[in-house]
């Protein structure tokens, strides 16, 4: 085998990234563990993104070559599929793309999206319809409660049509939550490949060091109602002795504001770096993640993972998938019940201290640091692979 033909029979996993999302959330630590987890298979990993103006640098083998108009709008969901122009201009540039500079340096050609609407899906099958398909696979990953959306018809027809004009076999849908691939599974009726989640690997920074005796509670990411906005304003709002032990660490974009002897709010920037986001979630003692039981229950939470990996104590809600995963652990202490701050403050202050609760965090982390890995995450990478290419 000659330089060229060896060269040739590297993968290239190619990450359609229709929004950056302002750098904001998991998706580009996301892709650059995708990207560590091609690299342990010798793999090549690439990245279209959307342009972005508060992102200046990318990571390497990351353009920004994708359309630039917006299809996450806040419009109807069925009147966006009308926005034909600005589809087919998305669907034409993933086509320009990958006829450019990917197709031909590769006999293995992946497509990978993990975050997307449908008409971003749609423009993808724009682009499968322009671009030779000759050993081109795709994998669609749906982080979301997908059957249960307005649109859930829309991605069904599109899931099909991308299938149909595939080779057998270069199709494959995945999610990272097993709960959420049954129920994907039994709408689309296809199988659904459970994947790791792979951003789990923690740079080595130091705690903050505290001058107190806080319990230091770190509400993290966006303010956002799904993830319990209102609860925290209620939680601030307790005022006693033990409400005076805990400090609420959140983004200064939440606008919290504490009462005089009840709990203390520390406002932090809203984008955070990774290492600024590290040094809080290694301070913390307990995660603050009241989130929506019915936006969550079957979505996976990256935070939670990453609290899980990092040793630390989660409070969830109950229903939510967060909470199922401590159920499998034995862990019910730690799903509360959020309408009732002070008896919140009170709990949050005994489970910093349960020796016991630390006990079985311990447990837990051993068996998440198996599967939410990047090691892990390759492993089902390479599986999909033979699978996709009989191999």
């Amino acid at each position: 085998m000659n330089q060229n033909d060896a060269s040739q029979s590297i993968p290239i996993l190619i990450s359609i990234i229709p929004n950056l999302m302002g750098g904001e959330g998991h998706i580009i630590p996301y892709h650059v563990s995708v990207s560590k987890a091609a690299n342990l298979l010798g793999w090549k990993h690439v990245a279209a993104v959307a342009p972005e103006p508060k992102i200046v640098d990318l990571p390497v083998n990351w353009q920004a070559c994708l359309s630039s108009d917006n299809l996450e709008l806040k419009i109807n969901p069925i009147i966006r599929i009308f926005k034909y122009n600005d589809i087919y201009k998305f669907g034409f540039s993933i086509a320009k793309y990958l006829e450019k500079k990917i197709l031909p340096n590769s006999k293995y050609n992946i497509i990978f999206i993990e975050r997307f609407i449908h008409v971003q899906l749609l423009g993808l099958l724009i682009a499968l319809c322009i671009i030779p398909k000759e050993n081109l696979s795709v994998w669609l990953l749906y982080r979301r409660d997908t059957h249960k959306d307005k649109t859930r018809s829309i991605y069904k027809v599109l899931n099909k049509l991308i299938k149909i004009i595939l080779k057998s076999g270069k199709f494959h849908l995945l999610t990272d939550s097993e709960s959420l691939s049954k129920s994907l599974s039994n709408y689309f009726n296809e199988p659904v490949t459970v994947m790791p989640i792979p951003h789990t690997d923690f740079i080595d920074v130091k705690a903050v060091p505290s001058l107190t005796n806080e319990v230091i509670c770190w509400w993290p990411g966006a303010p956002r109602a799904e993830k319990g906005w209102n609860i925290i304003k209620s939680l601030i709002t307790s005022v006693s002795e033990e409400a005076k032990q805990i400090c609420v660490v959140a983004a200064n974009t939440s606008e919290l504001s504490p009462l005089f002897n009840g709990v203390r709010v520390k406002l932090i920037p809203h984008n955070l770096s990774k290492s600024d986001y590290l040094k809080w979630l290694k301070t913390s003692n307990i995660i603050l993640l009241p989130y929506d039981a019915d936006a969550y229950s079957e979505r996976t939470s990256g935070i939670f993972t990453e609290c899980i990996i990092a040793g630390k104590i989660p409070v969830v809600t109950k229903g939510t998938w967060m909470a199922r995963e401590l159920y499998k652990y034995g862990m019910e202490e730690l799903i509360i019940e959020w309408n009732q701050p002070d008896i919140i403050v009170s709990k949050i202050i005994n489970l910093s201290k349960s020796l016991t609760v630390k006990k079985k965090i311990k447990e837990i982390h051993k068996a998440y640091q198996n599967f939410h890995s990047v090691e892990s995450y390759a492993q089902q990478m390479q599986t999909l692979f033979d699978d996709s290419y009989n191999l």
